[in-house]
């Protein structure tokens, strides 16, 4: 900076544009804060149109009291509110909206049109960019009250904040996002939602004890979902939970919705402790759908830390968490999970079970310590039974490893042992996606939490390699790009070790032969990936790779005794 600049205070226009960066991100925490203001003035009725992801249009129209004619102009002012009149009422808040800088912030980054009917007077007001355009009032006495928001051409004199905005798919799941939160949160409301030119999806009012439906309306609308069901109250402290019965591997499409005294929050430690505290209700390894409300006395909470007020500060967290777990640990004693899980992968047809029960007659590996002669023994005595020739690759398949080595695996499959190259296994399970035609196979995208930077020198044309195989990598400079989401088949491996190696080669990567695989030498095996492999390549295929040994019981011994 020059030293003999002048300091200068910056226009207002400026000042808002700059405060809406803070507060307006995008387009899904546009609609946050409008919605927040509907639901303030008591709607029953909430109306929602969303044009290109909300960059084009958004439209909300609601039945609520409205705003008075005469201050619409005030309501886009910053730290304009009717919430507060001092500071100490931040700790005592029952609305949504009360610091008056979202309209303001919207109003100075977009082209608005608000018209509000309350019950004596008709208000228009029209801004573009922070400068109001028109202001209309006139004496109409009806009983129709409400506000009709147009918001057109989202950040049209801010462009820089078009970078930030992510792909379509990213953008469309944040606002679907917002707007089932709100849905849960407020089943005494009816919603209509219309995106683009689709048919409005309309959403019916119920009771407050009626919340389940709302949930099935909103998380179960595909297909319909039982839940397990508490609450407790102690203390000041009320906390309710709906957990889905069904549930699946990985992240994606998973519904988890947290809400503290009637905020949808995002708060890591306790989206932790739920899924800590729910793990024995679900098979091992899978999570399902959450929906968890949790009421804390307002002089408890501060949700003033953060400007979207996504994240809230408990001032008797350790209580709060202790209840969340308590809560969830109680719902093992009322139910009990056992419907059987089955899965198949890719286009084989075989499936394996992954439910803990097993028959009678089957040997538990798992109580066997195989440190002796005698306990080895002890196991192939009871492994060879009048059974065996009817178990199958199916029905070994459940848990097939009985020991682990750091480059192979001891497993069973029908009665027999194997020794098992993990490192060829992943090296041809990760070939064998890759050999997927893109062109023909349906890529399912998981989105990561949020974006993840990557490597610095990265080659152009294998950038390109990766994104045809469901990829989304966004180029942020010459140096640096960012990982969105990665196709669903590579939920189980190093996805980021390969990335990492093989975007920095320099060679162009054309076919799966030019792909390198150093990173698996790291690759710690799991028993998921083990078992989706399995039941993908059949025994036969990995006999014939020789990526199966089949040993005998001598060899086992040797095996043990040298460990």
């Amino acid at each position: 900076m020059n030293s003999h600049s002048k300091i200068h205070l910056l226009p207002e226009h400026i000042i808002d544009q700059i405060k809406a960066g803070e507060v307006i991100e995008r387009p899904s925490t546009l609609l946050k804060e409008i919605l927040e203001n509907s639901l303030d003035a008591k709607s029953s009725q909430i109306d929602v149109h969303i044009v290109n992801n909300g960059l084009d249009l958004i439209t909300l129209i609601d039945n609520g009291i409205g705003i008075i004619a005469e201050d619409l102009p005030l309501a886009f002012c910053r730290h304009a509110t009717s919430k507060i009149s001092q500071f100490e009422d931040i700790y005592h808040l029952n609305s949504y909206g009360f610091r008056g800088e979202a309209l303001a912030s919207i109003a100075s980054i977009s082209k608005i049109t608000c018209e509000s009917q309350t019950d004596h007077a008709h208000g228009l007001i029209k801004i573009e960019g922070g400068e109001t355009k028109t202001h209309q009032t006139d004496q109409i006495v009806s009983s129709n009250t409400g506000t009709k928001l147009f918001i057109k051409e989202l950040f049209y004199n801010t462009p820089v904040r078009m970078k930030f905005i992510q792909s379509k798919t990213s953008e469309r799941n944040q606002l679907k996002k917002i707007l089932y939160s709100f849905l849960l949160l407020n089943p005494q409301t009816a919603f209509s939602i219309k995106w683009d030119d689709e048919e409005k999806q309309f959403f019916e009012a119920y009771s407050k004890e009626d919340r389940q439906k709302r949930i099935q309306d909103v998380i179960g609308k595909k297909q319909k979902l039982d839940f397990f069901v508490n609450e407790n109250i102690y203390d000041g402290v009320h906390f309710e939970i709906y957990l889905s019965k069904d549930s699946n591997r990985g992240n994606a499409h998973k519904n988890h919705y947290l809400f503290i005294n009637n905020r949808y929050v995002q708060d890591i430690q306790l989206h932790k402790i739920i899924l800590n505290s729910a793990s024995n209700l679900w098979p091992e390894g899978e999570t399902g759908h959450y929906i968890a409300f949790i009421r804390v006395p307002s002089d408890e909470i501060d949700v003033n830390i953060h400007p979207n007020k996504t994240v809230v500060k408990l001032f008797r967290a350790p209580k709060v968490y202790s209840m969340v777990s308590s809560t969830i640990k109680q719902i093992e004693s009322k139910y009990s999970l056992k419907e059987q899980k089955s899965y198949s992968l890719g286009s084989s047809e075989q499936s394996f079970n992954l439910d803990s029960t097993r028959p009678d007659y089957a040997v538990d590996y798992k109580t066997h310590d195989f440190k002796s002669s005698q306990d080895l023994n002890s196991y192939f005595d009871n492994l060879h039974t009048s059974h065996e020739a009817n178990e199958n690759l199916q029905e070994s398949a459940q848990n097939p490893i009985l020991k682990h080595f750091q480059f192979f695996d001891l497993i069973q499959l029908e009665g027999s042992i194997y020794i098992l190259n993990k490192k060829l296994l992943s090296k041809l399970h990760v070939q064998s996606l890759f050999e997927l035609d893109p062109n023909q196979q349906e890529i399912v995208p998981l989105m990561v939490s949020r974006p993840i930077p990557m490597t610095e020198n990265y080659n152009i044309k294998n950038l390109a390699f990766f994104e045809r195989y469901g990829f989304e990598l966004d180029q942020i400079d010459s140096r640096t790009i960012l990982l969105r989401s990665f196709p669903k088949l590579f939920q189980h491996y190093p996805y980021l070790s390969m990335l990492e190696e093989n975007l920095n080669l320099k060679d162009n990567i054309q076919t799966m032969k030019d792909i390198h695989f150093n990173f698996l030498n790291q690759y710690e095996f799991t028993k998921d990936f083990l078992l989706q492999v399995i039941a993908y390549f059949g025994k036969v295929s990995l006999l014939e790779e020789r990526i199966l040994k089949l040993i005998n019981e001598q060899d086992i011994q040797k095996i043990y005794e040298s460990k």
